[in-house]
């Protein structure tokens, strides 16, 4: 058997089924309602439980400060600091003054070591006890820099605020510290209680508990079944039930609970505060809560009931015509509207579906006018492109923009060619302008409108130095400086600006602008923009190369002329600046030469100086010895001394003298300790030692000597044989010692002299053989080391704190011109002298003395030239720069100071070795610079012919 279909209208239908619909999540709503409500107010008073624990928190940290501060107060009290090193009986009557200005508790006053000097209950005194600090306290205990301290420590199972302060003298040495202990008791919570206006609780580790919390008789409550947290935890929840008749004396009150730590300086928690409130309020919300809720959900219900009736009835006649004008839209009919009551879904949806015809109409107009505009773009864009003259390609842009897009104006604005290298934001320039009047065709408007454009130009800038379009639509109502330009000239409905790019680079701007009365730009008018700009900008960069090209054109005519007038009068003067040259090089060189040579001299004489001086000392001394050798051959000579006697001294004082002439002097100790050597011989011979040693010994004579001196002096005394006189051998000694001592002096002042004059004669020949005053000035064959040894004897001046190592290789003689090779050693040699000179000196200590090698060297020819005689001067100074060994040979170049060379020196060097043929090199490195000279051992054949001509230069 089967049910028969029950069939029933859709007005009924959507009775039920509204109804039912409304019904189900009316009562989920309901009953989650309830639930979040309570949810809610359960949540807002735990989060204004912990809030006023907050507060309490603070208060309590707030009184630990003000506890800081009055022991602060009480150790920095000039009483206190007097009244402590003068002991307990002082220090206990200043803190009895100071009580009416303290926190309760306990104060107590220490010495340095730790012994009470003061203690004081303030209030009562029950509270304090047990809260004594000790000595070992580690409060008490000082750091490195021991400060005013306060902290919440736990005594005796007991939170207890402690603060500790430093009790300095004037010289700032520690005599005594203060503490004050305030426990966390009951009258701490009925402190914070005031304040806050709840419940207060302070809960000690072990358990133990002080309350706020009075009891029908006003006593304090002490037992309150409240679980300690043992966690550690920051802030715990918990319900307080006081039941009725129960030990606070409530009628079955809830509280509401928030426990918060209070932790001591390490950390670790030493106790709780709580703050309760009391949970009557939240109960009474909730059964208001639930009353509203259901008797809002009953009349929701009855008006769902309602509104479904009236939904049923009005959503079928819509719906039918809905269904008519999605035929009629389907057939093409993009004008058919559809009419229903506003004021609902289905009514939005009518709308909705009218506005979706009127979109397609829309669309459809809009494309086609689109296709209009890109086809008039392009035709503009092939128009502009057919002009190559920049102004015309200009005004032809913001023609055909101006027309095809009906704007209210149009601006191009151009870059400049060579702006990319210019620092800052770029320079842009008015191109070209077309604005239309209101009320006039724009056929008819002015080609350009450089006012108005040029308001627009700080807008250009930006596109150029951003490259990127700019579109607005809200120029009405904006207030930046593009708005109130774009207003100023017309344009206040919207902008489209579009940077001009060829090749990477801005080449200019476009903006368009239209005005309120306009349609806005859309987003595919700065498509199509943009494609325009592409074009032209093609053909703005076209324009400017041809104008360049032409620029160019005229200016390389301008140049080519002016450049042959310039050539004709340059090479009129070349010639005299030639001439000119040639007589100013000679005149330098000759110059550098006079320079180098006057040095020379200069050097020269010191050396002959020095010999001359040597010579005259000398002389003088040499003729004071030969007036005492005459004396003393006077006093032998006058007959008391026999002829026999006279020879025995006078041969044994020849070869002594010879002998004594070639040792040097003795002096100092050397001297004293030859003559107490001597002294037994002559003391032993009857001569006076003490007198004759010392004069023996000052002429480096040795003990043989001595007794060969003393035989000859015995044979010459009394009783030695006939004729002899009556000088004792003591005279006789004396005599022939100061002889002695003359004819040594005279032969080392005649060696002296010797060498003197041979140096003077050295000096003379090198200067002689320097200069070749007997030779011609043309090439001969010369040997090399004879020129090089003779600069070292003239630079002899300059060496002297020099060490220089000569290493000669067997060279033949070399076709050269003498003198002027000279110069070249002697330019080089100074040049390493110098660079000796300026190296530098480290920590404050001098360089040893530098070191020159001159080398020779027989080496074979680059290229096939043939064998070529090598000298290189080396030094080990501190090198030449790198950077400017290219320019070392450049005349005038110099790295001297101002005043200190003409920077000549090389330069000559290099021009006379080239005349010579040769080449000459340099390489140079920290600690060492070698300058090598090549000169061919056969004259090159175009050299040969010109050897007179280049003697003679």
């Amino acid at each position: 058997m089967s049910w028969p279909s029950l069939r029933l209208r859709l007005r009924t239908r959507l009775l039920l089924a509204l109804s039912v619909a409304a019904l189900v999540p009316l009562a989920a709503v309901a009953m989650v309602a309830v639930g979040v409500i309570f949810s809610n107010l359960e949540r807002d008073q735990r989060a204004d439980t912990r809030r006023q624990l907050d507060v309490g928190r603070n208060l309590v940290l707030r009184a630990a400060e003000r506890l800081a501060d009055a022991v602060g107060q009480l150790a920095e009290s000039r009483e206190l600091v007097a009244a402590v090193p003068m002991g307990p009986a002082d220090t206990v009557a200043v803190v009895g003054r100071q009580v009416t200005y303290l926190p309760s508790g306990l104060v107590q006053v220490l010495g340095p070591g730790g012994g009470t000097l003061a203690e004081r209950a303030i209030g009562n005194e029950a509270r304090t006890v047990g809260l004594r600090v000790w000595p070992s306290d580690p409060l008490l205990v000082p750091g490195p820099s021991w400060t005013r301290q306060v902290v919440i420590t736990q005594v005796d199972e007991r939170p207890v605020m402690r603060a500790v302060a430093p009790v300095v003298d004037a010289s700032l040495q520690l005599i005594g510290r203060v503490v004050i202990s305030t426990p966390l008791d009951g009258e701490v919570a009925d402190a914070v209680k005031a304040a806050l206006g709840a419940e207060v609780l302070v809960v000690a580790r072990g358990g133990q508990i002080w309350a706020s919390f009075r009891d029908a008789l006003g006593d304090r409550v002490s037992e309150l079944p409240l679980a300690v947290p043992g966690d550690g935890a920051e802030v715990v929840d918990r319900v307080l039930q006081l039941g009725t008749g129960g030990a606070a004396g409530q009628d079955g009150h809830e509280y509401q609970v928030a426990l918060g730590a209070l932790r001591g300086v390490d950390g670790a928690v030493v106790g709780y505060l709580g703050v309760a409130l009391d949970r009557r309020t939240l109960v009474e919300a909730k059964r208001l809560a639930l009353r509203s809720v259901g008797a809002v959900a009953l009349l929701a219900l009855a008006l769902a009931l309602v509104l479904a009736a009236l939904l049923a009835r009005r959503v079928g006649d819509p719906i039918a015509r809905l269904h008519r004008g999605a035929q009629a839209v389907a057939r093409g009919d993009l004008a058919y509207r559809i009419e229903v009551p506003p004021g609902d879904e289905i009514a939005e949806l009518a709308d909705a579906f009218a506005g979706m015809t009127t979109t397609l109409k829309d669309n459809q107009t809009r494309l086609a006018a689109r296709m209009r505009e890109i086809v008039a773009l392009h035709d503009a864009g092939r128009a502009v492109s057919a002009v190559i003259e920049l102004d015309q390609v200009g005004r032809r842009v913001v023609d055909a923009v101006a027309r095809t897009l009906d704007v209210r104006g149009c601006a191009l604005w151009l870059v400049a060619a060579d702006d990319g290298d210019r620092a800052g934001p770029p320079a842009v320039s008015l191109g070209a302008a077309r604005w239309r009047q209101p009320g006039v065709s724009l056929a008819l408007a002015a080609d350009r409108d450089d006012g108005r454009a040029q308001q627009l130009a700080a807008l250009a800038a930006a596109v150029v130095a951003g490259r990127q379009p700019v579109r607005r639509v809200d120029l009405v109502s904006a207030d930046d400086a593009d708005a109130v330009a774009a207003r100023a000239v017309g344009l206040d409905g919207s902008l489209l600006a579009v940077p001009l790019e060829r090749a990477g680079a801005a080449v200019g701007v476009l903006v368009v602008g239209r005005d309120h009365e306009q349609r806005a730009f859309t987003e595919a008018d700065g498509s199509l923009l943009a494609t325009f700009a592409d074009q032209a900008a093609s053909a703005i960069d076209n324009a400017r190369l041809y104008r360049q090209v032409r620029e160019a054109s005229e200016q390389l005519e301008r140049k080519v002329a002016l450049r042959t007038a310039e050539l004709t009068a340059i090479n009129r003067e070349l010639g005299r600046a030639l001439a000119d040259l040639r007589e100013a090089q000679a005149q330098l060189v000759l110059s550098e030469r006079m320079a180098g040579l006057g040095l020379l001299v200069a050097g020269v004489a010191h050396e002959i100086n020095s010999p001359t001086a040597t010579i005259r000392g000398s002389l003088d001394a040499l003729a004071g010895a030969i007036g005492r050798l005459l004396t003393r051959l006077a006093e032998i000579g006058d007959g008391r001394w026999a002829a026999a006697r006279q020879r025995a001294v006078l041969g044994a004082l020849d070869p002594l003298a010879r002998a004594l002439a070639e040792r040097r002097a003795l002096t100092g100790l050397p001297a004293r300790a030859v003559a107490r050597e001597l002294r037994p011989a002559l003391d032993g011979a009857g001569v006076d030692g003490g007198r004759l040693g010392p004069r023996l010994a000052e002429l480096a004579a040795t003990p043989a000597e001595v007794d060969v001196l003393l035989a000859a002096c015995a044979g010459a005394a009394p009783g030695a044989g006939p004729g002899a006189g009556d000088e004792r051998i003591d005279q006789v000694a004396s005599i022939a010692v100061e002889l002695l001592a003359d004819l040594v002096f005279v032969r080392r002042a005649v060696t002296t002299l010797g060498q003197a004059v041979g140096q003077i004669s050295r000096i003379v020949g090198a200067l002689k053989s320097y200069s070749h005053l007997d030779q011609s000035s043309a090439r001969a064959p010369t040997d090399l080391h004879e020129g090089l040894d003779t600069t070292l004897i003239l630079l002899d001046y300059a060496l002297r704190d020099t060490v220089v190592h000569r290493n000669f290789a067997e060279l033949p003689r070399v076709p050269v011109f003498a003198d002027e090779l000279n110069q070249v050693w002697t330019n080089l040699l100074l040049n390493a002298v110098q660079a000796l000179a300026s190296r530098p000196a480290v920590d404050g200590v001098l360089p040893e003395p530098g070191t020159i090698w001159v080398q020779t060297a027989l080496a074979a020819g680059e290229g096939g030239d043939g064998d070529r005689a090598v000298v290189r001067i080396i030094d080990d100074g501190p090198g030449i720069p790198a950077e400017v060994m290219p320019q070392i040979f450049e005349p005038f170049f110099t790295t001297k100071d101002k005043g200190e060379g003409t920077g000549l020196g090389l330069g000559i060097v290099r021009r006379i070795v080239d005349k010579h043929g040769g080449t000459v090199r340099c390489t140079s490195r920290p600690g060492r610079t070698e300058f090598e000279v090549a000169l061919p051992l056969v004259v090159p054949a175009p050299a040969a012919s010109a050897g007179g001509q280049g003697a003679a230069s």
